[in-house]
C-alpha cells in the first residue's frame, strides 16, 4: 500500500535547491496556509475548544464547555520556564470578542475580556473523579523541616502496617502454591456447588409439578419462612358490619336472665358460709346432750347478783325430769328443752328470816 501515497512532489525546472530550500519558499507561501496569514506578528490561528462555561458580556448569552472556535494565539511572557499564551477569538452570536490566557501557576485560565466565567464549582470527589494534584505539598515537604519530619515517620507507620499485610498475602500465596493441591480444592468446591444446585433443582421440579406452575422459584430465604408462620398465625380481620352481625346473634342466642345474678343470689356469701361451718362444728357442745355435759357450761350473772341480791331457786319438774332421763342418750337434733320461770324468794340480808 506504499505506493499509493502521495509522497512524490511536482518540483518545476527552475527549482535551485541551494536558493529554494523547499518548495513553500519557492512558491512565497507558509506550511500552514492561512493559518500563518499573521505568522509575521507572531500570531498563528489555532482550533481553540472552551474549557469551561462562561457568559458572554456582548449579547449576555451562555457559551458551554467544549464549544469550538478559530482562535488567535500568541505568546505574551514566560512564567519561569514555561510559556504564557494569550487567545482570542470572536463571538458566534454578537460582534464581541473573548481574550483567554493561561495561568500555569494555578494549573487554571484567566478570563481577560469579553466574557465572565460561570461559578459552578464542585468537589471532584463527590463525582469520583481524581483530586488534583496538590503543589502546596511539595513546596512544605521542600521548605519546612519540621513538616518533613512528622511526615517522614507518618510514613514509617504505614510502611510497617503495610508490611504485616504483605506478610499475610505472601502466607495465603504460600499455602496454595501446589498447583495440584490448588486445582483439587476448586474442584471440591464445584463440585459440592454442582450437587446443591442440583438438589435444589429437584425440589423446585417437585413444586412446579405438584402446583402446576410454569415460573422460576427462587432459593428459599429464612425471613420468608418467618413471615410466612406469622401470618398463619394470625386471624383474619373482619369488618366492622361483620363484628356487629355476631354481636347481635349472641345477643338473640343468650337467655334474658343476667348469669351473674343468678350465680350471686344462688350462692351464698364467703362470711355466710365460714359461719354455718362454725355453727356446725359447735353444734354438739352448744346443745349438750345430759346434765353432765352441761354442768361445766358457764352460767351468765344475773342483774341480782351485779346488786347483792341473794336468789333462791326451787327445782321445777322439768329439771326433774330432765335427771330422770340421764341414762338415755338422744341426738342434740331432737334435744328440746323447755325453759320455765324458778320460783324465787328475796331475802334482804338487813331484815328478818320469813
Amino acid at each position: 500500500m506504499g505506493e499509493r501515497k502521495g509522497q512524490n512532489k511536482y518540483y518545476p525546472p527552475d527549482f535551485d535547491y541551494r536558493v529554494h530550500k523547499n518548495l513553500n519558499r519557492y512558491h512565497g507561501t507558509h506550511a500552514l496556509r492561512e493559518r500563518a496569514t499573521k505568522i509575521g506578528q507572531g500570531i498563528i490561528t489555532i482550533r481553540f475548544e472552551m474549557p469551561f462555561n462562561i457568559w458572554c458580556l456582548g449579547c449576555e448569552n451562555h457559551v458551554g464547555m467544549g464549544v469550538r472556535y478559530n482562535a488567535e494565539k500568541k505568546k505574551i511572557g514566560m512564567y519561569h520556564t514555561t510559556p504564557l499564551f494569550e487567545f482570542r477569538m470572536k463571538c458566534h452570536l454578537c460582534d464581541n470578542y473573548y481574550v483567554i490566557r493561561t495561568d500555569p501557576k494555578n494549573f487554571d485560565y484567566e478570563l481577560v475580556e469579553g466574557c465572565r466565567r460561570q461559578e459552578k464549582r464542585f468537589d471532584p470527589s463527590e463525582i469520583d473523579n481524581l483530586a488534583p494534584v496538590d503543589r502546596t505539598f511539595n513546596q512544605q515537604l521542600n521548605s519546612n523541616a519540621m513538616f518533613k519530619v512528622e511526615h517522614q515517620q507518618q510514613d514509617l507507620k504505614k510502611s510497617v502496617s503495610a508490611e504485616d499485610q504483605m506478610m499475610k498475602l505472601e502466607f495465603v500465596q504460600d499455602r496454595m502454591r501446589d498447583d495440584f493441591a490448588a486445582n483439587q480444592a476448586l474442584r471440591r468446591g464445584l463440585k459440592l456447588d454442582k450437587q446443591l444446585h442440583k438438589e435444589a433443582k429437584a425440589g423446585e421440579d417437585a413444586i412446579l409439578a405438584k402446583t402446576s406452575l410454569q415460573i422460576h422459584l427462587l432459593p428459599e430465604d429464612p425471613a420468608d419462612k418467618r413471615l410466612a408462620k406469622h401470618m398463619l398465625s394470625v386471624t383474619a380481620s373482619t369488618s366492622r358490619e361483620e363484628q356487629q352481625n355476631v354481636k347481635e346473634d349472641q345477643v338473640v342466642a343468650s337467655s334474658i336472665f343476667d348469669k351473674r345474678k343468678k350465680s350471686e343470689t344462688s350462692s351464698p356469701p364467703s362470711a355466710l358460709k365460714s359461719l354455718r361451718r362454725q355453727l356446725k362444728r359447735s353444734a354438739p357442745s352448744a346443745f349438750p346432750s345430759s346434765h353432765s355435759q352441761m354442768s361445766w357450761v358457764k352460767k351468765p350473772r344475773l342483774q341480782s347478783e351485779i346488786l347483792g341480791i341473794t336468789l333462791k331457786t326451787h327445782p321445777t319438774a322439768s329439771e326433774d325430769s330432765a335427771e330422770s332421763a340421764t341414762t338415755t342418750e338422744s341426738s342434740s337434733e331432737n334435744l328440746t328443752t323447755s325453759v320455765s320461770g324458778p320460783l324465787v324468794s328475796y331475802s334482804s340480808s338487813s331484815s328478818d328470816s320469813e
